[in-house]
Protein backbone atom coordinates (compact mmCIF):
# COMPACT_ATOMS: atom_id res chain seq x y z
CA UNK A 1 0.00 0.00 0.00
CA UNK A 2 2.84 2.38 0.76
CA UNK A 3 4.36 1.73 -1.97
CA UNK A 4 1.44 2.46 -4.60
CA UNK A 5 0.77 5.69 -2.78
CA UNK A 6 4.77 6.70 -3.33
CA UNK A 7 3.84 6.00 -6.93
CA UNK A 8 1.25 7.92 -7.61
CA UNK A 9 2.30 10.54 -4.98
CA UNK A 10 5.34 10.66 -7.83
CA UNK A 11 3.00 10.78 -10.90
CA UNK A 12 1.02 13.26 -9.94
CA UNK A 13 4.16 15.47 -8.87
CA UNK A 14 5.52 14.99 -12.41
CA UNK A 15 2.40 16.21 -14.75
CA UNK A 16 1.69 19.17 -12.63
CA UNK A 17 4.29 22.12 -13.29
CA UNK A 18 7.09 22.92 -10.69
CA UNK A 19 5.85 25.28 -8.04
CA UNK A 20 8.09 27.48 -6.07
CA UNK A 21 7.34 29.77 -2.93
CA UNK A 22 8.89 33.32 -3.18
CA UNK A 23 8.63 34.77 0.27
CA UNK A 24 9.60 38.16 -0.06
CA UNK A 25 7.74 41.11 1.44
CA UNK A 26 9.04 44.01 -0.90
CA UNK A 27 6.58 44.00 -3.33
CA UNK A 28 8.28 44.95 -6.44
CA UNK A 29 11.38 42.41 -6.26
CA UNK A 30 8.20 39.66 -5.44
CA UNK A 31 6.63 40.71 -8.80
CA UNK A 32 9.80 40.51 -10.83
CA UNK A 33 10.95 37.28 -9.64
CA UNK A 34 7.23 36.04 -9.86
CA UNK A 35 7.03 37.15 -13.67
CA UNK A 36 10.14 35.84 -14.78
CA UNK A 37 10.23 32.67 -12.92
CA UNK A 38 6.34 32.13 -14.77
CA UNK A 39 7.81 33.33 -17.76
CA UNK A 40 10.02 29.98 -17.51
CA UNK A 41 7.17 27.89 -16.89
CA UNK A 42 7.08 28.01 -13.23
CA UNK A 43 4.47 27.64 -10.89
CA UNK A 44 4.94 30.11 -7.73
CA UNK A 45 2.83 31.62 -5.15
CA UNK A 46 4.29 34.79 -3.33
CA UNK A 47 4.51 35.34 0.51
CA UNK A 48 5.32 38.76 2.10
CA UNK A 49 5.13 37.57 5.64
CA UNK A 50 7.65 35.18 7.82
CA UNK A 51 4.81 33.54 9.56
CA UNK A 52 2.73 32.86 6.33
CA UNK A 53 5.52 31.98 4.75
CA UNK A 54 6.39 29.33 6.96
CA UNK A 55 2.33 27.99 7.09
CA UNK A 56 2.57 28.18 3.43
CA UNK A 57 5.52 26.13 2.86
CA UNK A 58 5.08 23.68 5.53
CA UNK A 59 1.97 23.00 4.45
CA UNK A 60 1.75 23.22 0.79
CA UNK A 61 4.03 21.02 -1.35
CA UNK A 62 6.41 23.19 -3.06
CA UNK A 63 9.55 22.38 -5.37
CA UNK A 64 11.82 25.05 -3.88
CA UNK A 65 11.22 28.28 -1.59
CA UNK A 66 13.06 31.21 -2.43
CA UNK A 67 13.23 33.07 1.18
CA UNK A 68 14.18 36.22 2.07
CA UNK A 69 15.92 37.10 5.50
CA UNK A 70 14.45 40.35 6.47
CA UNK A 71 10.50 39.80 6.54
CA UNK A 72 7.87 41.12 8.88
CA UNK A 73 6.47 38.93 11.75
CA UNK A 74 8.85 36.36 11.71
CA UNK A 75 12.45 36.70 10.13
CA UNK A 76 13.90 34.44 7.20
CA UNK A 77 16.52 32.56 9.74
CA UNK A 78 13.68 31.36 12.07
CA UNK A 79 11.57 29.82 8.88
CA UNK A 80 14.24 28.40 7.21
CA UNK A 81 15.22 26.52 11.33
CA UNK A 82 11.69 25.54 11.61
CA UNK A 83 10.80 24.47 7.55
CA UNK A 84 14.26 22.26 7.88
CA UNK A 85 12.44 20.32 11.14
CA UNK A 86 9.42 19.96 9.05
CA UNK A 87 10.19 19.85 5.53
CA UNK A 88 14.35 18.59 5.35
CA UNK A 89 14.49 17.88 1.63
CA UNK A 90 13.00 20.81 0.15
CA UNK A 91 15.38 23.17 -1.50
CA UNK A 92 15.76 26.45 -0.47
CA UNK A 93 17.33 29.10 -1.89
CA UNK A 94 18.21 32.19 0.34
CA UNK A 95 17.76 35.69 -1.19
CA UNK A 96 18.49 38.64 1.00
CA UNK A 97 20.48 41.83 1.17
CA UNK A 98 22.72 40.89 3.95
CA UNK A 99 26.37 40.44 2.39
CA UNK A 100 28.20 39.41 5.98
CA UNK A 101 30.11 36.32 5.71
CA UNK A 102 28.87 34.56 9.56
CA UNK A 103 25.04 35.69 7.87
CA UNK A 104 26.01 33.14 4.93
CA UNK A 105 27.64 30.98 7.12
CA UNK A 106 24.38 30.83 9.49
CA UNK A 107 22.04 30.17 6.58
CA UNK A 108 24.02 26.99 4.84
CA UNK A 109 24.29 25.51 8.49
CA UNK A 110 21.25 25.53 9.25
CA UNK A 111 20.08 23.62 5.83
CA UNK A 112 19.73 26.66 2.95
CA UNK A 113 20.82 25.01 -0.40
CA UNK A 114 22.24 28.69 -1.76
CA UNK A 115 22.72 31.86 -1.20
CA UNK A 116 22.44 34.94 -3.39
CA UNK A 117 23.27 38.33 -2.33
CA UNK A 118 20.87 41.64 -3.73
CA UNK A 119 21.30 43.29 -6.18
CA UNK A 120 21.16 39.49 -8.77
CA UNK A 121 20.85 38.83 -11.99
CA UNK A 122 17.62 37.48 -12.59
CA UNK A 123 19.99 35.28 -14.81
CA UNK A 124 21.93 34.22 -12.34
CA UNK A 125 18.54 33.34 -10.39
CA UNK A 126 16.97 31.10 -12.70
CA UNK A 127 19.82 29.04 -13.20
CA UNK A 128 20.80 28.81 -9.54
CA UNK A 129 16.87 27.58 -9.43
CA UNK A 130 17.87 24.96 -11.69
CA UNK A 131 20.83 23.80 -11.05
CA UNK A 132 18.81 23.11 -6.81
CA UNK A 133 15.86 21.23 -8.85
CA UNK A 134 18.73 18.90 -11.05
CA UNK A 135 20.18 17.82 -7.48
CA UNK A 136 16.18 17.06 -5.53
CA UNK A 137 14.29 14.87 -4.86
CA UNK A 138 12.60 14.77 -8.30
CA UNK A 139 11.55 11.54 -10.19
CA UNK A 140 14.42 10.57 -12.10
CA UNK A 141 12.26 11.22 -15.48
CA UNK A 142 13.52 14.57 -16.04
CA UNK A 143 13.74 14.47 -19.80
CA UNK A 144 10.38 13.29 -21.98
CA UNK A 145 11.12 12.40 -25.63
CA UNK A 146 8.80 11.07 -27.87
CA UNK A 147 10.62 10.46 -31.63
CA UNK A 148 12.70 13.80 -31.95
CA UNK A 149 10.36 15.41 -29.65
CA UNK A 150 12.12 16.36 -26.39
CA UNK A 151 11.09 18.23 -23.21
CA UNK A 152 13.71 18.60 -20.02
CA UNK A 153 11.57 19.71 -17.30
CA UNK A 154 14.54 21.12 -14.95
CA UNK A 155 15.51 23.87 -17.91
CA UNK A 156 11.94 24.17 -18.82
CA UNK A 157 13.00 23.99 -22.89
CA UNK A 158 11.43 21.85 -26.27
CA UNK A 159 13.26 20.57 -28.83
CA UNK A 160 12.08 19.06 -32.40
CA UNK A 161 15.09 17.98 -34.34
CA UNK A 162 16.92 19.64 -32.22
CA UNK A 163 15.57 22.90 -32.78
CA UNK A 164 14.19 24.62 -30.11
CA UNK A 165 10.43 25.43 -29.11
CA UNK A 166 9.63 28.42 -27.55
CA UNK A 167 5.93 27.78 -25.51
CA UNK A 168 4.08 29.94 -23.17
CA UNK A 169 3.65 28.08 -19.23
CA UNK A 170 0.11 26.36 -20.26
CA UNK A 171 1.60 25.15 -23.51
CA UNK A 172 4.42 23.83 -22.26
CA UNK A 173 2.51 22.13 -19.22
CA UNK A 174 0.44 20.62 -21.56
CA UNK A 175 2.86 19.29 -23.54
CA UNK A 176 4.20 17.65 -20.59
CA UNK A 177 1.22 15.97 -19.59
CA UNK A 178 0.74 14.75 -22.99
CA UNK A 179 4.35 13.36 -23.79
CA UNK A 180 3.98 12.11 -19.96
CA UNK A 181 0.80 10.09 -20.89
CA UNK A 182 2.22 9.48 -24.94
CA UNK A 183 0.12 5.78 -25.98
CA UNK A 184 -3.19 6.71 -23.30
CA UNK A 185 -6.42 7.72 -23.65
CA UNK A 186 -6.40 10.99 -22.49
CA UNK A 187 -9.33 13.13 -22.16
CA UNK A 188 -10.79 16.66 -21.56
CA UNK A 189 -11.67 16.52 -18.17
CA UNK A 190 -8.62 14.82 -17.34
CA UNK A 191 -6.59 17.61 -19.31
CA UNK A 192 -8.24 20.38 -17.34
CA UNK A 193 -7.94 18.58 -14.02
CA UNK A 194 -3.87 18.34 -14.65
CA UNK A 195 -3.09 21.26 -16.54
CA UNK A 196 -5.01 24.34 -15.27
CA UNK A 197 -5.44 22.79 -11.70
CA UNK A 198 -9.26 23.78 -12.37
CA UNK A 199 -12.76 21.09 -12.09
CA UNK A 200 -14.27 22.30 -14.92
CA UNK A 201 -17.18 20.45 -16.02
CA UNK A 202 -16.49 18.40 -19.64
CA UNK A 203 -18.34 21.45 -21.59
CA UNK A 204 -15.79 24.10 -21.50
CA UNK A 205 -13.67 23.67 -24.82
CA UNK A 206 -10.43 25.59 -22.97
CA UNK A 207 -8.74 22.80 -23.96
CA UNK A 208 -9.34 23.79 -27.86
CA UNK A 209 -8.01 27.38 -27.48
CA UNK A 210 -4.47 25.86 -26.87
CA UNK A 211 -4.71 22.36 -29.15
CA UNK A 212 -6.89 24.32 -31.74
CA UNK A 213 -5.55 27.66 -31.60
CA UNK A 214 -9.57 29.19 -31.76
CA UNK A 215 -12.59 29.69 -29.57
CA UNK A 216 -15.76 29.06 -30.86
CA UNK A 217 -19.07 30.00 -30.17
CA UNK A 218 -22.10 27.55 -29.88
CA UNK A 219 -25.21 28.75 -29.19
CA UNK A 220 -27.22 31.57 -27.92
CA UNK A 221 -27.08 32.11 -23.78
CA UNK A 222 -30.44 33.11 -24.00
CA UNK A 223 -31.75 30.01 -25.87
CA UNK A 224 -29.79 27.55 -23.41
CA UNK A 225 -31.77 29.46 -20.34
CA UNK A 226 -35.08 29.80 -21.99
CA UNK A 227 -35.57 26.11 -24.11
CA UNK A 228 -32.74 24.04 -22.38
CA UNK A 229 -33.66 24.80 -18.53
CA UNK A 230 -31.03 25.28 -16.02
CA UNK A 231 -29.62 21.31 -15.66
CA UNK A 232 -29.30 21.74 -19.62
CA UNK A 233 -27.47 25.29 -19.42
CA UNK A 234 -24.86 24.33 -16.89
CA UNK A 235 -24.10 21.81 -19.56
CA UNK A 236 -23.70 24.97 -22.13
CA UNK A 237 -23.21 28.35 -20.24
CA UNK A 238 -19.43 28.31 -20.42
CA UNK A 239 -19.19 26.86 -24.68
CA UNK A 240 -21.55 29.78 -25.65
CA UNK A 241 -21.08 33.18 -25.64
CA UNK A 242 -22.88 35.84 -23.92
CA UNK A 243 -21.41 37.93 -26.85
CA UNK A 244 -24.26 36.89 -29.22
CA UNK A 245 -27.03 38.85 -26.59
CA UNK A 246 -25.58 42.19 -26.85
CA UNK A 247 -26.13 44.45 -29.95
CA UNK A 248 -23.86 43.99 -32.90
CA UNK A 249 -23.77 48.23 -32.70
CA UNK A 250 -23.03 48.51 -29.55
CA UNK A 251 -19.79 50.62 -28.59
CA UNK A 252 -19.69 49.23 -25.50
CA UNK A 253 -17.00 46.49 -25.30
CA UNK A 254 -19.31 43.39 -24.33
CA UNK A 255 -16.16 41.12 -23.98
CA UNK A 256 -15.02 42.58 -20.36
CA UNK A 257 -18.83 41.72 -19.25
CA UNK A 258 -18.38 38.11 -20.21
CA UNK A 259 -14.83 37.84 -18.73
CA UNK A 260 -16.53 39.58 -15.54
CA UNK A 261 -19.17 37.02 -15.61
CA UNK A 262 -17.35 33.62 -16.01
CA UNK A 263 -14.81 34.52 -13.67
CA UNK A 264 -17.58 35.32 -11.09
CA UNK A 265 -18.82 31.89 -11.81
CA UNK A 266 -15.33 30.03 -11.15
CA UNK A 267 -14.46 31.72 -8.31
CA UNK A 268 -18.16 31.22 -6.69
CA UNK A 269 -17.79 27.85 -7.40
CA UNK A 270 -14.47 27.35 -5.87
CA UNK A 271 -15.43 29.44 -2.75
CA UNK A 272 -18.49 27.08 -2.42
CA UNK A 273 -16.68 24.40 -2.43
CA UNK A 274 -13.98 25.74 -0.10
CA UNK A 275 -16.45 26.47 2.26
CA UNK A 276 -18.27 23.23 1.74
CA UNK A 277 -21.44 25.08 0.26
CA UNK A 278 -23.88 22.22 0.08
CA UNK A 279 -24.16 23.25 -3.93
CA UNK A 280 -21.23 24.60 -5.51
CA UNK A 281 -22.31 24.15 -9.38
CA UNK A 282 -25.69 26.45 -8.04
CA UNK A 283 -22.81 29.41 -6.96
CA UNK A 284 -21.29 28.85 -10.35
CA UNK A 285 -24.88 29.39 -11.99
CA UNK A 286 -25.17 32.60 -9.97
CA UNK A 287 -21.83 34.00 -10.88
CA UNK A 288 -22.73 33.11 -14.23
CA UNK A 289 -25.64 35.16 -14.41
CA UNK A 290 -25.48 37.51 -11.63
CA UNK A 291 -25.04 40.67 -14.43
CA UNK A 292 -27.74 39.88 -16.89
CA UNK A 293 -29.14 42.88 -16.10
CA UNK A 294 -26.55 45.01 -17.95
CA UNK A 295 -27.17 42.75 -21.10
CA UNK A 296 -30.43 44.53 -20.64
CA UNK A 297 -29.17 48.36 -20.63
CA UNK A 298 -26.51 47.50 -23.78
CA UNK A 299 -30.35 46.76 -25.23
CA UNK A 300 -32.72 49.40 -24.06
CA UNK A 301 -30.49 52.17 -23.02
CA UNK A 302 -27.39 51.91 -25.32
CA UNK A 303 -26.16 55.53 -25.69
CA UNK A 304 -26.90 56.66 -21.64
CA UNK A 305 -25.00 52.91 -20.84
CA UNK A 306 -22.18 53.78 -22.60
CA UNK A 307 -22.11 57.11 -20.54
CA UNK A 308 -22.66 55.45 -17.60
CA UNK A 309 -19.74 53.52 -18.30
CA UNK A 310 -17.32 55.66 -19.02
CA UNK A 311 -18.37 57.76 -16.17
CA UNK A 312 -17.45 54.69 -13.84
CA UNK A 313 -14.06 54.56 -15.75
CA UNK A 314 -13.23 57.99 -15.22
CA UNK A 315 -14.31 58.63 -11.31
CA UNK A 316 -13.43 55.00 -10.67
CA UNK A 317 -16.49 54.18 -8.64
CA UNK A 318 -18.41 50.64 -8.97
CA UNK A 319 -20.35 50.54 -12.16
CA UNK A 320 -23.71 49.83 -10.29
CA UNK A 321 -23.33 53.38 -8.20
CA UNK A 322 -22.69 55.01 -11.87
CA UNK A 323 -26.01 53.10 -12.62
CA UNK A 324 -28.09 54.58 -10.19
CA UNK A 325 -26.87 58.13 -10.63
CA UNK A 326 -27.65 58.32 -14.54
CA UNK A 327 -29.94 56.21 -14.98
CA UNK A 328 -31.82 56.05 -11.64
CA UNK A 329 -31.94 52.22 -11.85
CA UNK A 330 -29.07 49.21 -11.21
CA UNK A 331 -28.69 45.87 -13.47
CA UNK A 332 -29.48 44.68 -10.29
CA UNK A 333 -32.84 46.10 -10.78
CA UNK A 334 -32.80 45.42 -14.14
CA UNK A 335 -31.44 42.11 -13.59
CA UNK A 336 -34.53 40.89 -11.46
CA UNK A 337 -37.07 41.76 -13.96
CA UNK A 338 -34.89 39.60 -16.51
CA UNK A 339 -34.90 36.61 -13.70
CA UNK A 340 -38.47 36.22 -13.97
CA UNK A 341 -39.01 36.60 -17.75
CA UNK A 342 -36.28 33.57 -18.07
CA UNK A 343 -38.29 31.83 -15.01
CA UNK A 344 -35.23 31.26 -13.07
CA UNK A 345 -35.38 29.59 -9.78
CA UNK A 346 -35.86 32.03 -6.36
CA UNK A 347 -32.22 31.45 -5.41
CA UNK A 348 -30.95 32.63 -8.28
CA UNK A 349 -32.88 35.53 -9.08
CA UNK A 350 -32.13 36.54 -5.62
CA UNK A 351 -28.59 36.32 -6.62
CA UNK A 352 -29.47 38.70 -9.81
CA UNK A 353 -31.54 41.31 -7.76
CA UNK A 354 -29.37 41.42 -4.61
CA UNK A 355 -25.83 40.70 -4.91
CA UNK A 356 -24.84 44.67 -4.73
CA UNK A 357 -27.78 45.51 -1.81
CA UNK A 358 -27.28 42.37 0.49
CA UNK A 359 -29.84 44.02 2.88
CA UNK A 360 -32.96 43.25 0.41
CA UNK A 361 -32.08 39.12 0.91
CA UNK A 362 -34.49 37.71 2.55
CA UNK A 363 -33.64 34.48 1.42
CA UNK A 364 -30.87 32.41 0.21
CA UNK A 365 -28.65 34.44 1.66
CA UNK A 366 -25.74 32.24 1.71
CA UNK A 367 -25.59 31.62 -2.00
CA UNK A 368 -25.86 35.76 -2.34
CA UNK A 369 -23.11 36.50 0.02
CA UNK A 370 -20.97 33.62 -1.71
CA UNK A 371 -21.46 35.52 -5.09
CA UNK A 372 -21.40 38.81 -3.92
CA UNK A 373 -17.91 37.89 -2.33
CA UNK A 374 -16.96 36.75 -5.51
CA UNK A 375 -17.88 39.73 -7.84
CA UNK A 376 -15.96 41.98 -5.35
CA UNK A 377 -12.76 39.49 -5.35
CA UNK A 378 -12.87 39.81 -9.36
CA UNK A 379 -13.67 43.46 -9.53
CA UNK A 380 -10.63 43.72 -7.60
CA UNK A 381 -8.09 41.43 -9.16
CA UNK A 382 -8.75 42.82 -12.86
CA UNK A 383 -11.77 40.47 -13.40
CA UNK A 384 -13.95 43.21 -13.84
CA UNK A 385 -15.21 45.82 -15.81
CA UNK A 386 -12.33 47.01 -17.74
CA UNK A 387 -11.34 49.64 -14.72
CA UNK A 388 -9.86 49.73 -11.38
CA UNK A 389 -12.39 50.82 -8.35
CA UNK A 390 -10.89 52.94 -6.23
CA UNK A 391 -11.23 51.70 -3.13
CA UNK A 392 -9.78 49.20 -0.40
CA UNK A 393 -10.74 45.89 0.57
CA UNK A 394 -11.07 43.78 3.31
CA UNK A 395 -12.19 40.94 2.81
CA UNK A 396 -13.41 39.88 6.49
CA UNK A 397 -15.14 43.50 6.95
CA UNK A 398 -17.47 43.27 4.35
CA UNK A 399 -20.99 42.80 4.48
CA UNK A 400 -21.15 39.57 2.82
CA UNK A 401 -18.62 38.08 4.80
CA UNK A 402 -20.62 39.13 8.00
CA UNK A 403 -23.92 38.08 6.13
CA UNK A 404 -21.67 34.59 5.17
CA UNK A 405 -21.05 33.76 9.41
CA UNK A 406 -24.51 34.39 10.23
CA UNK A 407 -26.02 32.12 7.73
CA UNK A 408 -23.33 29.20 8.65
CA UNK A 409 -21.91 29.48 11.98
CA UNK A 410 -19.44 27.00 11.66
CA UNK A 411 -17.58 29.15 9.28
CA UNK A 412 -15.83 30.54 12.30
CA UNK A 413 -13.57 28.00 12.74
CA UNK A 414 -12.14 28.44 9.18
CA UNK A 415 -8.45 29.15 8.79
CA UNK A 416 -9.72 32.54 6.45
CA UNK A 417 -5.93 34.08 6.03
CA UNK A 418 -5.63 30.90 4.55
CA UNK A 419 -8.76 30.78 2.40
CA UNK A 420 -7.88 34.02 0.97
CA UNK A 421 -4.25 33.13 0.04
CA UNK A 422 -5.45 30.21 -1.88
CA UNK A 423 -8.58 31.80 -3.35
CA UNK A 424 -6.19 34.65 -4.70
CA UNK A 425 -3.99 32.15 -5.85
CA UNK A 426 -7.01 30.70 -8.17
CA UNK A 427 -7.89 33.64 -9.52
CA UNK A 428 -4.77 34.17 -11.08
CA UNK A 429 -5.63 31.09 -13.18
CA UNK A 430 -8.50 32.13 -13.77
CA UNK A 431 -7.92 35.36 -14.87
CA UNK A 432 -5.18 33.78 -17.24
CA UNK A 433 -8.06 31.60 -18.49
CA UNK A 434 -10.44 34.22 -18.90
CA UNK A 435 -7.63 36.52 -21.07
CA UNK A 436 -7.02 33.37 -23.09
CA UNK A 437 -10.41 33.03 -24.16
CA UNK A 438 -11.52 36.27 -25.23
CA UNK A 439 -8.13 38.08 -25.83
CA UNK A 440 -5.91 35.60 -27.28
CA UNK A 441 -2.65 37.13 -28.27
Amino acid sequence: MGRSCLTIGLFIKAILPMRILIAEDDVALASFVKKGLEAEHYATDVSSDGEQSRAMATELDYDLVVLDLNMPRLDGVSVLRYLRTKKPSVPVLVLTGRTRVEDRVQCLDLGADDYLVKPFSFTELSARIRALLRRSHMPAESVLAVDDLKLDRVERKVERGGRRIELTSKEFALLEYLMRNAGRRITRAMIIEHVWNLSFDTCTNVVDVYVFGRWQSVDNIKNAVVSLGLQRMRDIAVSCSILTLVPSKSKVDPVVFWEHSLGCALISRQFARKIKYADPEKAYLGGLLHDIGIVAHLWVVPEEFQQVLETAQKEHIPLHMAECNLLGVTHCQTGKTVAEKWHLPPDLSAVVECHHDLQKATAHRDLVAVVSLSDLLCRMSGIGYGYTEDRQVNFQEEEGFSMLLKECPELQSLDWARFTFELESYMEDVHQLVTKLYRPS
